[in-house]
């Protein structure tokens, strides 16, 4: 497949190459965009779509408990998954190619590589360019907790598609991402906790309690593995995890213990009925 020099060539389709690709459409250029997963990025299928869809329900329950007279709805866990499933669109960018395709682009649904002064070689295509566009996106940056290798972590594509909500949840991590799903799943019912780099972490107090979300604080490079200030949290000897389907869970109670809140009374959101929720007592790593 050679175009001409005239042609644009965008590699990776997340939101702002989504724009671009549109805006050289629309001003009548030839473009061909280059995507090895799925046209909209991680924006639109495990990020910003899927969790903002996941923490509307519990917020509007959440608020419900808080408006004097009014009666405290119940969160439906399956109606939630099928409503997020639909706005991720299954997973599924058949429209998108589609769209693109219907005015007037090249999709080549497969990995790009540039190998020359404006050309790019993608699934068996050759393709030349006057420019090309690179965004290829990011992916999570995983700590150095011993063992975390060994087995399969949940990152946030596994944490916003989930399927079943998990007794307990352990984030690594407590920036904007790391407290979304943490609202999100205490909300759904499981007890979250939150280990977090350095001395500050962006929850409120009267926040963390009502949702049922335990703050850990770490100094210096915070690992799950080796935290040197209190409270210690020592987790990850080698073999130290197991693996539970897609996430990864202490081979002993003892580290929830030491990661557990002080007693005392924790107001109780309502949460998905025993059914809709998973069995077994698992730990996500974030």
């Amino acid at each position: 497949m050679w175009l001409n020099s005239s042609t644009r060539i965008v590699i990776g389709m997340g939101p702002g190459e989504e724009v671009a690709a549109s805006r050289l459409l629309a001003a009548g250029k030839q473009v061909a965009v280059i995507e090895r997963e799925l046209i909209g990025g991680e924006c639109a299928y495990w990020a910003c779509i899927p969790s903002k869809t996941l923490i509307r329900g519990p917020e509007a329950v959440a608020e419900a408990t808080r408006a004097a007279g009014a009666t405290t709805p119940t969160l439906n866990w399956l109606a939630l998954r099928d409503y997020r499933d639909w706005m991720i669109r299954h997973l599924d960018d058949t429209g998108q190619i589609h769209g693109y395709e219907k005015h007037g682009a090249t999709v080549v649904k497969a990995a790009g590589r540039i190998t020359g002064p404006g050309t790019v070689q993608a699934g068996g295509h050759t393709l030349t360019a006057e420019h090309v566009i690179l965004a290829t996106g990011s992916e999570p940056i995983r700590p150095p907790v011993d063992g975390l290798d060994q087995v399969r972590v949940w990152t946030n594509r596994e944490a916003t598609t989930v399927r079943d909500i998990p007794d307990q949840v352990l984030l690594l991590g407590g920036s904007a991402v790391g407290v979304e799903l943490g609202q999100f799943y205490a909300r759904a019912g499981a007890q979250v906790t939150i280990v977090q780099r350095g001395r500050r972490t962006p929850i409120p107090s009267a926040w963390a309690a009502s949702t049922r979300v335990s703050r850990v604080h770490c100094a210096g490079a915070c690992a799950a593995a080796a935290c040197r200030s209190p409270p210690a949290v020592r987790a990850g000897r080698p073999g130290g995890w197991e693996r539970a389907n897609a996430m990864i869970r202490p081979r002993s109670a003892s580290v929830m213990r030491r990661l557990r809140p002080a007693p005392g009374p924790v107001p109780s959101p309502s949460m998905p009925s025993a059914s809709n929720r998973a069995s077994r007592s698992r730990t996500v790593c974030r």
